[in-house]
């Protein structure tokens, strides 16, 4: 059987996985630049015994990184990097390219073009996965969406395995929604943000290419079904660590309730409805916290309603403290995968409101929030309304939050990435 083409891979999902097994048996992974899903991924890989390499762009030591802070034009991009700090993965074989991640660091961090230097992290990592997937030893390559088609044309022609793994829903659902609601809330917008068309090429051949799709959660499965009927599709939630977000030991109702915002405020994430709903619901000693980078109309964030307040990006444990702050997590976006503030906020004891959109509707319900349309100003108005109006609730509501999310663990993660796996090696 031969694997020199794709254009029935489709429809037969692990033919060329199949052949590959007698050849080899390790999975080559990669991520631009890292976060909590990748690493868990390649870590999955690893306790399997299967992982040949991490392709990511840097993972610098924690001895690297303290050299770095001194240096004050590259204090800015170390607090980045300190993100990247995976000690499960010490050890790990590591394919990186540090001193261009260092030029791309700087340029953001004096504003120049994060798409940009995004753009040529994505390719430096399909260069690098295309030459190091040569490898006999090499099953299988592991990627994610904008990042995936050089490496996998090339392991198409090798005859082995492309695993493409979606952390959010498939474009083309969001390309039609994002139109939708740019006309919906176009003085809200801070600049088009649609991806190119080359891009849109590029994400239909990786999906194309892709022998089994990993997705966090049914939303981001049915999107991918939507224009991929027989795609195979394995569902693998995204967890949460729970001893890094624990609740305060007494969450006790008092006067003001706070509810918190985490993460982009842009209209993907539902903002312009958050600040309309918050105006319309006018509610008394209460507060509405967002917290992230403002990805809207400058305009907009000098118009804040009262009792609002904006706070940009912060560091991970600056946000662990103004959650154990707050009441009630609000996150009522348009179209996601799986987002890992909304776990994040249950395991600190929050009560949610968020979308079926959100991916989480397998562990927020009525014990411990609501889950709405999006782009519902009603729904959400009634939402806040509720939580306003029952703030006595609120220690059972945290203790049914943290309840809710206590079985969402990374561990259950990678046992589903590996078993994913499993037919590729």
């Amino acid at each position: 059987m031969s694997c020199s083409t794709n254009s029935n891979r489709e429809h037969d999902p692990f033919h060329c996985s199949l052949h590959s097994t007698v050849m080899s048996r390790t999975i080559l992974f990669g991520h631009p630049t890292g976060n909590p899903f990748a690493y868990h991924a390649a870590l999955a890989h690893r306790e399997a015994g299967r992982l040949e390499a991490f392709c990511v762009a840097w993972m610098p030591s924690r001895t690297i990184l303290r050299l770095v802070e001194q240096i004050g034009p590259l204090i800015p991009p170390a607090r980045r990097l300190a993100r990247r700090e995976f000690a499960a993965l010490d050890g790990a074989t590591l394919i990186q390219g540090p001193v261009g991640e260092i030029c791309r660091l700087l340029r953001r961090s004096l504003g120049q073009g994060d798409r940009d230097t995004a753009s040529e992290a994505n390719d430096w990592l399909m260069r690098t996965m295309t030459h190091e997937c040569r490898r006999s030893s090499v099953a299988a390559v592991h990627a994610y969406e904008d990042c995936s088609l050089w490496q996998f044309e090339e392991a198409g022609r090798l005859g082995k395995g492309c695993i493409y793994d979606m952390p959010i829903g498939y474009y083309l659902a969001w390309d039609g929604l994002r139109s939708e609601l740019g006309r919906k809330y176009a003085d809200w917008m801070a600049g088009d943000g649609a991806p190119l068309e080359s891009k849109r090429t590029q994400k239909r051949q990786e999906m194309e290419l892709a022998d089994v799709v990993l997705a966090p959660s049914s939303f981001v499965a049915d999107t991918i079904h939507r224009y991929h009927p027989y795609k195979a599709v394995v569902l693998a939630p995204f967890g949460v660590d729970l001893a890094a977000w624990e609740p305060k030991p007494c969450r006790a109702p008092h006067d003001e309730i706070t509810f918190l915002f985490a993460g982009q405020c842009s209209i993907r994430k539902g903002i312009p409805l958050l600040l309309e709903a918050w105006r319309a619901a006018g509610l008394r000693q209460a507060r509405l916290r967002l917290v992230g980078f403002w990805g809207l109309a400058e305009s907009k964030k000098k118009e804040l309603p009262a009792q609002c307040v904006w706070t940009g990006p912060i560091s991970s444990s600056q946000l662990r403290r103004i959650y154990r702050e707050a009441d009630v997590f609000v996150f009522p976006t348009n179209f996601e995968g799986r987002a890992l503030v909304v776990c994040e906020a249950l395991a600190s004891g929050l009560p949610v409101i968020t979308t079926h959109a959100s991916g989480a509707d397998d562990v927020v319900d009525d014990a411990c929030g609501r889950i709405i349309p999006p782009d519902d100003p009603e729904a959400l108005v009634e939402a806040l309304r509720w939580f306003a109006d029952n703030r006595h609730l609120l220690p059972e509501l945290s203790r049914a939050a943290r309840s809710s999310v206590e079985r969402c663990t990374w561990a259950s993660y990678r046992r589903r990435v590996a078993e994913a796996v499993g037919p590729f090696v």
